[in-house]
Formats: structure tokens, sequence, C-alpha cells
């Protein structure tokens, strides 16, 4: 068989429809994940568009599309705003841990000064 064969071009051909027709899947995966809000990962798009993650990751441009929309904050149905996102919880954790920290700190010089009147008392 030579690429000039017609039976590789019909398998050529076929190939490329099918690759076609998985890349719109993974468009209209995207597409529905946006506008449900729904999780916007490569697992979670590969699996609603019955595709393998490995056809996202050979086709680099999919792959930068879903990276992209996982980057930004998913509406609520009815345009309602955004609704909690990765990078907002761990927003939210650092900002936690700060808290955390520093009423520590604060706890910690409380118990000194209790400690110190104690002793003083005594």
């Amino acid at each position: 068989m030579t690429p000039t064969d017609p039976a590789v071009q019909a398998m050529l051909e076929g190939r490329r429809a099918d690759t076609g027709r998985r890349r719109q899947r993974v468009l209209a995966a995207l597409a529905e994940a946006a506008k449900d809000g729904s999780e916007t990962s490569v697992a979670a798009i590969a699996r609603r568009a019955g595709v393998d993650r490995t056809f996202l990751y050979r086709h680099r441009d999919l792959l930068g599309q879903v990276h992209a929309q996982a980057a930004e904050p998913p509406t609520v149905p009815g345009g309602r705003g955004p609704v909690v996102s990765r990078a907002s919880l761990q927003a939210d954790l650092a900002a936690a841990d700060a808290r955390t920290a520093h009423l520590a700190a604060q706890v910690r010089r409380l118990e000194a000064r209790l400690s110190d009147a104690l002793c003083e008392r005594v």
C-alpha cells in the first residue's frame, strides 16, 4: 500500500472525519460546561465529550481552551454571577490560615500576660 493508494486515502479521510467529530464533541462539552457551570477539567470534559483524555493532550488547541475555561470563574445558571472556583477556595484557605496564625499568636501573648499577672499575685 502506498500513500496514493485509494484504500489508504479512504482510511486517512475516515480518520480525519472521526477526529473532526471528536473535536466537535469536545467543543460542545466545553460550551455545555460553561452554560451549566459544571466542572471544567481535562478529565471532566473528556468524559462529557466521550473521548479519551489523551485526545485532548494530542490537540493542544483544545487543551488550551479547557485550561482557559477552567481558569475563569464559572457562572451560576441564570446569570446570577460567579460560583465558587478552585482559585477562590485557595484564596479563602490562605486567608483563613493567616487569620489562624494571627489568632494563635494573640493567644500566646494573652497567655503570657495572664501568666505574668498570676505570678505577680502569688
